[in-house]
């Protein structure tokens, strides 16, 4: 992305490698599985039922690149020790929260209250906190 947009802020970059990225593994997988139901001559859907192959893949070289990014994520990211202190700090936030939520299930939105009464109250806090955004969870913490 350096060669190609040398001006760009890094953000811009990243975010448009990341989508030539996706772009590349979305058409592939579709290229691939129609590639694959050719090949076995697929006529119909009892046909794709019946059949004792994966279908739907990506192909060998693009399922490569999947391992090698996944690969570096789990490197770079998801095991980083530069992130630990940010991850410790953003585990503490969550389970106090949850905690909170527990004893004081009424500081749910009412929408959320509502489904606690059709499904356990721990699940209903782990939706609600698994659909807030790092800046929102952070409101939540400093208000409660």
């Amino acid at each position: 992305m350096e060669q190609v947009y040398p001006d760009a802020i890094d953000k811009l970059k990243f975010n448009e490698a990341l989508k030539r990225m996706l772009d590349r593994f979305v058409g592939d997988v579709i290229s691939n599985t129609q590639d694959r139901i050719r090949a076995a001559r697929m006529r119909d859907l009892e046909d794709v039922r019946i059949c004792p192959d994966r279908l739907v893949r990506l192909s060998p070289e693009v399922e490569n690149e999947r391992l090698a990014a996944k690969q570096f994520l789990y490197s770079n990211l998801y095991f980083s020790a530069t992130l630990d202190p940010e991850k410790n700090d953003a585990e503490r936030v969550i389970t106090e929260l949850f905690d909170f939520w527990m004893k004081k299930p009424d500081a749910l939105p009412s929408s959320y209250r509502e489904k606690a009464k059709q499904e356990p109250l721990p699940r209903i806090i782990c939706d609600y906190i698994a659909g807030m955004t790092d800046n929102y969870i952070y409101e939540q913490y400093e208000r409660y």
